[in-house]
This record gives C-alpha cells, structure tokens and sequence, in this order.
C-alpha cells in the first residue's frame, strides 16, 4: 500500500482497561480475524502500539476494498474511561503529525468514508474536529533530529569538539565516523549520545572506562549475575560479570558497534545489514522502529510510550539541545600558514618583538633594526 490517507477512529470501547495494549491482544484473536478488522495504529494517555507496517492494508473504513481501507493507515484512540482521553488525542495528533510528514498523506475522519459517527468523541465537541488538526499543524512544525542518515557534524569536528570534551579520547570521534556508515546511523548522533551517558568519558556513574560500553548496554541498576543472556550476541566478544554493571566488550571498536546496534534497532525496523556480527546483547528487546528520531528515545516524549531511557524525561531532547547542537556548531581552526610560523618564531628569538600583519609593507627603519638585533643574536653564538 503507498498511504494516501490517514483515518481517524476512536475505539467505541469505554470499559476499564481497553487501552491500546489491550486492542493489540484483541487484533490478535479470533474475533478480529474471523470479522475481519485490523489496523496500524492503536493511541492511548501512555503509549502508541502499531499492529501494521503502514505499507501494508488494512479493514478499518467501512469501506470493502474502497479508498479508506486500501489507501489509509488506520489510526485508533482509545476511550477507556481510566485513560486521559486529553493526553491520548495529543499523542495521537503527534503521531499523525509526523505520519504526515513521513507520507504526504491526507488526515481524514472514519466519517469520510461511510458516514458513520467517527470519531465519535471528537465529532460531539463543537469544533472538535477543526481543533484536532490544528493540534496536528502544531507538531507538524516541530523540528525532529533523524537517527538514521548523513551526519551533519563532519569528523574533524568531531575530533575537534572531543578536544574541548575528553582531550584523551578523540579516537571515539574516528571509531564512530568509520563505523557509523555500515549501519547508515548518523555518527554525530551516536557520538553525542555517547558524551551524555559518559560524561564525557569520566565515567563517574556505575559503568566504567575498562567495560568499552559508551551508552549503558544491559546497565538497568542492578549488578549483573554474570549468568545474564546474550541474546545471540557473540560471546567472544560481549559478556557480564557479577557484580558488575552493565555490559563489557572486548575493545572499544566493540563497544562503539555494540551502541550503534542498538540506536539501529530503535530507528528502524529492518534486519541488521548483511555479514554483521551481532554485539548488543539488547538487540532482540527493543521495539523495533520505536524511536527514529533523537529527540524520541526518552520514553516520556516518545508517541510510542517506548525509548531508549525510562522514563527519560528530556532525555533524546537533551542529546539535541546539550550535546549535538555544540558539535555540530564546533568550529575548525583556521590552519597556520608557513609565514604565521616563521613570524611566531622570530617572536619567541626576540629577534622581533610584536606580530604584524604579513601582508603590509615594512620600513627601511624597522628593516634595519631586526636585521641589527639579528646580528647581535649571531655575535652571541
């Protein structure tokens, strides 16, 4: 299916519980088989749960094999009445938000195609509906940060802002750089994540230096077993240990491709490219796809209700705002020319005593006095 509409639904199910979770349980029943039914996306005050890829159709518009069911991606908000049915339509007008900016598509109600009262809930508000897709407008203008892609920062920026950062770890900027492409992840992105979960490679917190794991892999606050799964993750190269915290890997280079796996894993839903050696032992656990934008990998912002940190309030804005914003606006020495050195050098000789700009012209007078310090320095020798 290549989406041309977005249908907007409310549940119709006001009982105590019937939050998206338990719509997903009931998409996979025989209730919703044998009817059929199905859809993409299921909203509620806490998360977002997606049932289908939004390039495959769904039976949600009433509509048989009409526009509505083979050219939208269906989106339900819940109504249970233990739910905040305020923040669930926010989350819902986020979600949409960006679906329409990933596809291009029109928002429309379930009303549009059959009449039916749908969404019920915003239909009954006056203006209800002309409010809801001014709440979608409002997030369309939000600026997100895509995980996946080019950097933005170049590596001698990199290396350049790791100067002021952890002078003693600039290598992390050219591991990132080299690694990053394999995966398609942006290098810039990783390695400002990186900067924030270390603090700068002080590694004050529970994981340490020796460990090679620069975001936190399997570190949830309690020691590890030593007995912990790794999931398909090569043993040679990953492993916990009692009473340790967190992940360990064999070198850095590990370490580096052990997080670049797992920002993977958030940002897409596709397999790991092909000839790679699994190395995140977290791989498997994570909602694939969840968080394709930085600023989502704190649950608390993220539509989903899913991220990288729980429950990460500020957490992926704070990569942006703290840590790649300065990268990004590090700025790249100017280099010395041959003539800046040759001056700096007859400086610190005393054979001149001031810079001067290169380019102007210079007096028989102050041409005389250099070349007579000149001589008293050769006397000297």
């Amino acid at each position: 299916m290549e989406p041309k509409f977005i249908t907007v639904h409310d549940t119709a199910n006001t009982n105590r519980g019937a939050d998206a979770e338990a719509h997903a349980a009931y998409l996979k029943g025989d209730s919703a088989a044998n009817a059929p039914v199905s859809w993409h996306f299921t909203v509620d005050n806490k998360k977002i749960v997606q049932h289908l890829p939004t390039t495959e159709s769904g039976y949600h518009a009433g509509d048989g094999n009409g526009p509505g069911n083979r050219s939208s991606i269906g989106v339900e908000i819940c109504e249970n009445v233990d739910g905040d049915r305020a923040k669930a339509e926010a989350n819902a007008a986020k979600l949409i938000a960006r679906l329409k900016s990933e596809t291009g598509s029109q928002v429309v109600q379930h009303n549009h195609w059959t009449g039916k009262n749908c969404p019920r809930v915003i239909r009954s508000r006056p203006n209800g509906w002309k409010d809801f897709l001014k709440k979608v407008e409002s997030f369309m203008g939000e600026t997100l940060t895509p995980i996946m892609g080019t950097p933005v920062a170049t590596i001698d920026q990199a290396r350049e802002w790791l100067k002021k950062k952890a002078p003693d770890w600039g290598l992390m900027a050219d591991l990132c750089y080299s690694i990053a492409p394999k995966y398609g992840v942006r290098a810039d992105v990783a390695l400002a994540q990186a900067v924030k979960e270390t603090g700068a490679f002080r590694f004050q917190g529970i994981v340490k230096a020796w460990q090679n794991n620069f975001c936190g892999l399997g570190a949830t606050g309690v020691a590890a077993t030593g007995q912990e799964l790794l999931r398909g993750a090569d043993p040679n190269l990953v492993s916990f240990e009692q009473g340790i915290h967190g992940a360990i890997f064999f070198d850095r280079a590990t370490g580096v491709e052990a997080h670049l796996q797992h920002l993977y894993a958030y940002a897409t839903d596709r397999p790991l490219p092909l000839g790679v050696v699994l190395l995140d032992p977290r791989f498997a656990l994570v909602k694939r796809g969840a968080a394709p934008y930085a600023e989502h990998l704190g649950a608390k912002e993220n539509p989903a209700g899913t991220g990288w940190a729980w429950p990460g309030v500020d957490y992926g804005h704070s990569i942006v705002r703290d840590y790649l914003a300065d990268l990004v606006n590090t700025k790249i020495p100017e280099p010395i020319s041959d003539a800046e050195k040759a001056m700096q050098r007859l400086l610190d000789e005393e054979v001149i005593f001031s810079k001067h700009d290169l380019k102007s012209n210079v007096t028989w007078e102050e041409h005389c006095f250099t070349l007579c310090r000149l001589l008293d320095r050769l006397a000297k020798c």
